[in-house]
């Protein structure tokens, strides 16, 4: 009996041995599942980063600010042609309105030292030298665009050196417009993702990196027809080759360190499922940027966090438009909104703000932009999403000039003809009852006139005295004060009633 009972205690604590390792397998298993796999259906999270050859690397989601991967992303290096973004911003910064895009800008003699994509005497316009900065990389565009925005070089470049500061930017030096080398200039990739994301707002730098390629005309004071330059994009994921093209980029700016050196630094923008993503590569191999970069991208898309704050498509206010058919216009959201809260914060800490544009002028089309839902973090901007319009707003009559749409005007116009009608009826009436008041006093005076006459002709009948008749007062004024104290007599009697 003792044997018996001994084994089935042995048997039990068998059992919860074997229960807490099957517990303890099944707990590790599950921990080895959240490392592989995100909280997106079905989607594989990397544990590390993939490796690049890039000295250094920042990969960040423009939506939310969020840093997702990184290598040596405060290394301080050559900024290279990344530097064109920021020109790109101050040249708009600086600009009156978008009417400006049209002035044309002429080389110089110290222009044509930078290049000879632009003969010297050649002019183009500000909106083609931003294309071939943005698109083609060309440095004589950006030290033309410099010299039309500012009276020199240097207070450009000052103008660079302080939207750096106004961005927050404390590890990034500028000394030129166009970002050839100079041993003292010097960004990072933090910070140049940075100006990435913000340099990404404009509409300008938007349109511009989505081109594949552009082709401007420029045109000299000797020669009526201008002759065209193309340009095609940088940016290695637009090459179209199977091996390196990224269906989701948006575009992106590559440039060399030095023609000597096979070393590249290269921005690029990708949006999936309206989630930005920002890849800066620095002294990177040109070879494999396009790889590089592409891995970096499926790397953030898996690891990045989607909080979803708005949706695609939702009203977010009107703004004014000036000289349209309508001068008031729907916002929508263009993309979904995301914001990130790092673990030790908490979602109260999220704000939002609809930021509408103030000097819209028609005609605008369906999908421009008007102003911008802005996300922020601790009352830091951490992203932006694009409000657009859903319909076109074609140019309205003179009256839309002072915000009053044509519908408004047909309305006033509606109105004002009928207070002009009102008001000429008015006068009708009035000039009526004028009139019949004359002739009532008319017609009092002929009656006065036929009692006067009545009485002259009975006193010729009765022959009175001709000395005497001459004497008398005439009688036409004491018939008309006996008519007004009759009157007066009768308002009397009324009254009188009355009490």
């Amino acid at each position: 009996m003792l044997k018996n009972s001994n084994t089935a205690r042995i048997r039990k604590q068998m059992v919860a041995i074997i229960s807490v390792i099957l517990i303890l397998v099944t707990t590790i298993g599950y921990i080895a599942l959240f490392d592989v796999y995100a909280e997106g259906e079905n989607t594989v999270v990397p544990k590390k980063a993939p490796s690049v050859s890039a000295s250094s690397y920042m990969v960040m989601s423009g939506s939310t600010s969020e840093k997702v991967a990184s290598k040596h992303s405060d290394r301080k290096m050559q900024p290279g042609k990344i530097t064109m973004l920021m020109t790109a911003m101050v040249v708009l910064d600086n600009m009156y309105d978008e009417r400006e895009l049209k002035n044309t800008v002429e080389t110089g003699n110290t222009i044509a030292d930078y290049g000879d994509t632009f003969k010297e005497g050649e002019a183009a316009s500000v909106g083609d030298l931003l294309n071939a900065m943005l698109v083609g990389g060309d440095v004589q565009a950006a030290e033309l665009l410099a010299k039309y925005s500012a009276s020199s070089r240097d207070i450009f470049v000052n103008e660079m050196n302080s939207k750096c500061m106004e961005l927050g930017l404390m590890d990034t030096l500028f000394t030129n417009a166009s970002g050839r080398y100079d041993i003292v200039s010097y960004s990072t990739a933090a910070d140049l993702a940075v100006i990435t994301q913000a340099a990404y707002r404009y509409q300008a730098v938007k349109d511009a990196l989505a081109k594949r390629s552009v082709t401007i005309a420029v045109v000299e004071k000797k020669k009526k027809k201008p002759r065209e330059i193309e340009f095609k994009s940088t940016d290695p994921l637009f090459t179209g080759n199977e091996k390196t093209e990224y269906a989701y980029t948006k575009g992106g700016i590559l440039g060399l360190v030095d023609e000597s050196v096979n070393s590249a630094q290269f921005a690029a923008i990708a949006t999936k499922d309206d989630m930005q993503m920002i890849v800066v590569l620095m002294d990177s191999a040109k070879e494999n940027t396009a790889r590089e970069a592409t891995s970096l991208f499926e790397y953030a898309d898996a690891k990045v966090t989607k909080n979803t704050i708005v949706k695609k498509g939702k009203l977010s206010g009107f703004a004014r438009v000036r000289g349209g058919a309508v001068t008031r216009v729907a916002a929508y959201t263009e993309t979904k909104g995301f914001a990130y809260v790092p673990p030790e914060g908490s979602d109260s800490l999220i704000q939002t703000q609809v930021a509408l544009y103030d000097d819209l002028n028609a005609p605008l089309n369906k999908g421009d932009k008007v102003g911008e839902f802005r996300i922020y973090v601790a009352d830091e901007l951490k992203g932006t999403v694009d409000l657009v319009i859903k319909d076109n707003v074609p140019l309205g009559w003179y009256p839309s000039r002072f915000y009053i749409s044509n519908t408004a005007t047909i309305v006033i116009c509606a109105v004002l003809f009928l207070l002009l009608v009102l008001l000429l009826r008015i006068g009708h009436v009035r000039r009526r009852r004028a009139k019949r008041r004359e002739a009532i006093r008319r017609q009092k005076i002929r009656e006065l006139a036929r009692k006067q006459l009545e009485i002259d002709e009975d006193r010729k009948r009765r022959e009175w005295d001709a000395t005497g008749y001459e004497e008398m007062p005439p009688r036409t004024t004491d018939i008309r004060k006996e008519a007004v104290e009759e009157g007066a007599g009768r308002r009397d009697n009324r009254s009188q009633r009355k009490r």
